[in-house]
């Protein structure tokens, strides 16, 4: 009896761990390091999307902060020469390796030996190399279970150092790297329920930066006199906002210059009467004398003209460690009340045929007085996606906010990286809204 209660017990354990492990899952990246083409480190990514959907690890959003990321070491390359077409054998080694996205964290990686053949091309080969790797083979089961296990350790074993990273991440205003972070915590950790009343914070506090986000886009338009705009974007902030009362009286003064009527003018109507002259006769006789009709036009009065604010030309220095893309700035403000600069971008990916999915990051920057700047988000004050398509030959418009505490006049030197290209802008101006 005591042996089939010890069975029970241990039963009952191995589905509440079963089922804690379930709740973390992974997101396939390309392998950042190699020498391959983009069609060659796509069906890398494709396959390790394979291997994780088949252990059921296949995380479902964008945003998680678990990876796994490959990498495709190659061992031997052989070419030989056959009767009608060259053979070429490669052996390589396929590694794969289980991180945090957000703090570099290693939870394991496993090595496998692979090989393949191709005609003619190397890139054939790799492919079909890449194809005969089995997403089913057990071993990548067990990769997933330790890295599963690992991150459990981790979370239990660091839970202080965990919620003061998170800590430090919505005090530097990364609240969606924030939610990300706090929302992978598993619920069997000591700190979970500190976790999460830490992720309704973030969450509350990245609706507010999304927010203050769109009334700035909001503002810029309204300055423009771009009012058709300045309403679009209005219209989608929600009443339950904090910007709500802003955003009304931002919508109040910009429909007063909408609702404008055209200037008329207003012409009195001219009514012709008889003159009747009285003669002293005793007989009364009624003259009528002509009316000269007064002929009364319009004369239209011009609308003056709304001058546009002046603009400081843009022309600094843009360039490429790749021939992929073309990057032109659109603009580039300073909005002093976030302490913050925004960069538009207009880029164009003019590589046919490869990946739309694109990374783009932000490296550093230095102003003209040698200052130096690391912090940044895309899209949003609160922060963006690190990854966006990017179709061939269609120009995407994107923009940056780079965190400055001065009130600088521009930036001497800017490093970005947007898919897969190294982009170096010099000499850009900033002008302070």
């Amino acid at each position: 009896m005591r042996k089939l209660h010890f069975i029970l017990i241990l039963l009952l354990g191995n589905i509440l761990f079963s089922n804690a492990q379930n709740n973390i899952n992974f997101q396939a990246m390309p392998p950042s390091e190699g020498d391959m083409s983009s069609e060659v480190s796509n069906a890398l990514k494709l396959k390790v999307e394979q291997i994780l959907t088949r252990n059921g690890a296949a995380a479902t959003s964008l945003y998680n902060a678990f990876i796994i990321e490959p990498q495709l070491n190659l061992i031997d390359d052989i070419s030989t020469e056959g009767l009608l077409y060259k053979v070429q054998i490669i052996k390589a080694e396929l590694t794969l390796l289980a991180k945090n996205a957000l703090d570099g964290s290693m939870y394991g990686s496993i090595v496998v030996p692979i090989s393949g053949s191709g005609k003619n091309s190397k890139e054939q080969t790799l492919r079909s190399l890449i194809s005969k790797i089995r997403a089913t083979d057990a071993q990548y089961s067990r990769f997933i279970r330790n890295a599963r296990q690992k991150i459990m350790d981790h979370y239990t074993q660091n839970c202080g150092t965990i919620m003061q990273k998170a800590q430090v991440m919505m005090n530097t205003g990364k609240y969606e790297d924030a939610v990300a972070y706090l929302s992978c915590v598993p619920e069997t950790t000591p700190c979970y329920e500190q976790a999460a009343e830490a992720l309704i914070q973030a969450s509350g506090l990245a609706k507010t930066m999304d927010c203050e986000a769109e009334m700035l886009i909001a503002r810029n338009y309204y300055i423009r006199k771009e009012y058709d705009k300045a309403l679009d974007i209005l219209a989608k902030i929600p009443m339950s906002s904090n910007c709500n009362e802003e955003a009304r009286a931002l919508t109040d003064s910009v429909e007063k210059y909408i609702a404008i009527p055209p200037e008329t003018i207003q012409v009195e109507k001219i009514v012709e009467k008889e003159v009747i002259k009285e003669v002293p006769v005793e007989k009364v006789v009624v003259k009528e004398v002509p009316v000269e009709k007064v002929v009364v036009k319009e004369v239209p009065i011009a609308t003056p003209v709304a001058q546009k604010p002046a603009v400081t030309t843009l022309n600094p220095k843009i360039s490429y460690s790749r021939n992929n893309i073309q990057v032109k700035i659109l603009s580039c403000e300073g909005v002093e009340a976030q302490q913050a600069v925004a960069i538009t971008f207009m880029v164009t990916n003019i590589e046919r045929g490869s990946d739309d999915r694109s990374y783009w990051k932000f490296y550093n920057g230095i102003d003209t007085e040698g200052g130096t700047y690391e912090k940044y988000s895309w899209d949003k004050l609160g922060g963006g996606p690190y990854y966006l398509d990017l179709p061939a030959d269609v120009p995407v418009k994107r923009m940056c906010y780079i965190k400055v505490y001065d009130k600088i006049s521009g930036f001497s030197y800017l490093k970005f990286e947007i898919k897969d290209c190294v982009v170096t802008i010099k000499d850009l101006l900033v002008t302070w809204k």
